[in-house]
């Protein structure tokens, strides 16, 4: 097929698209969809629902300008081949996408660390993205691989969850070499939470507990492995200082954007420990640790922020190899037409990811 006659089939293409006009006004409608010489198209599969999506759905984000289609959680197929750094993509292949639109110019860039372009941009948040049908790919996606090859094992929506994995091999890579010996906080008890507890087992093996505020979501914890899991509470402190033995956790990773729990992570800090605040907090958080504390306790604050290819690909291997197992975190499937119904799924922490499968 040429690419005129290529276009030309997609040009007449009418396709349905989750377009968000600014808090909470988020409308299923028609689009029609074309494509230029320069763009590679792909079919959207699947696309999961990430607290992100649901936040800027309520309350907008400085990064989102209406309208745009949101959603970077992606499984999606390739329709014509594309030219990719490691060979070619064929059309059928399914893939996984990397959100991250890098400059390809920065001092980041040319360190490879394109989630720390100073010029990024982001499919789903300045970029259109995967609650449609279809969904076009940035040229910078491309150069980067960030593209990349699914297992005939997974599932769409397990594809769509490479993305989120991917985000937390990242967060785990900011800590350097982890003790088996360790003892390991997981603040959330979210989708994300628990992603980052099936890495600490899996892949750490350490001493693992995880803190949440949701019943369904603690019980889900323990039945995947963590050693603890506790409710969000007047006791929490001591809770955690006992499975620890008095002296706190080792390394404790913020996993909800709910401010309580940057509070929580520094009373229960050991010596020598490390804090990764891996979600993104409002302006309000009121967070202000005392600067003796972290000196005199050796106490490490990091941040971590989405992924690059590499760790796509990484994550794409974990999950083929059943080293993670991302079907326990997919618990709610729905239509394009039932968004709404999706986010306020995910906006009232009912189960734990929900995706959109049917477009």
């Amino acid at each position: 097929m040429t690419f005129s006659t290529y276009a030309s089939k997609l040009s007449n293409l009418k396709t349905n698209v989750a377009m968000f006009h600014g808090p909470n006004n988020l409308v299923v409608e028609e689009r029609e969809f074309s494509q230029d010489k320069n763009e590679s198209v792909v079919k959207v599969n699947a696309c999961a629902v990430c607290g992100y999506d649901a936040r800027v759905y309520r309350n907008g984000h400085k990064k989102v300008k209406a309208p745009l289609i949101l959603g970077h959680e992606i499984c999606a197929e390739v329709l014509q081949d594309i030219h990719v750094p490691d060979g070619i993509l064929r059309s059928g292949t399914r893939i996984a996408i990397s959100p991250i639109i890098p400059c390809l110019d920065c001092k980041f860039c040319h360190r490879h660390q394109y989630n720390l372009c100073n010029d990024l941009r982001e499919i789903g948040s300045t970029v259109d993205g995967g609650f449609a049908g279809y969904l076009k790919i940035p040229k910078e996606i491309i150069k980067i691989g960030g593209l990349v090859r699914v297992p005939d094992n997974l599932k769409n929506e397990e594809v769509a969850l490479l993305e989120p994995l991917a985000c937390c091999l990242n967060g785990f890579s900011q800590l350097g070499e982890i003790d088996p010996e360790s003892s390991i906080l997981i603040i959330g008890d979210g989708a994300i939470g628990l992603t980052h507890l099936q890495l600490a087992k899996r892949l750490y093996h350490t001493k693992t507990a995880v803190v949440g505020k949701i019943g369904s979501r603690i019980q889900k914890a323990k039945s995947m492995g963590a050693d603890e899991a506790f409710m969000f509470g007047s006791e929490t402190i001591d809770d955690v200082l006992n499975f620890t033995d008095g002296y706190g956790s080792d390394i404790i990773i913020v996993a909800t954007s709910n401010p309580d729990a940057l509070n929580l992570a520094t009373k229960v800090a050991s010596k020598n420990s490390k804090i990764n605040l891996f979600s993104g907090f409002s302006n309000d958080h009121g967070f202000a640790p005392d600067p003796n504390w972290i000196h005199y306790n050796q106490v490490s604050i990091i941040g971590s922020f989405s992924s690059t290819p590499k760790m796509l690909q990484k994550a794409a291997t974990l999950a083929s190899d059943g080293t993670i197992d991302l079907s326990k975190i997919i618990t709610h499937r729905y239509s394009l037409n039932e968004i709404k119904q999706a986010v306020l799924a995910t906006e009232e922490f009912r189960g734990l990811r929900a995706v959109i499968d049917a477009f």
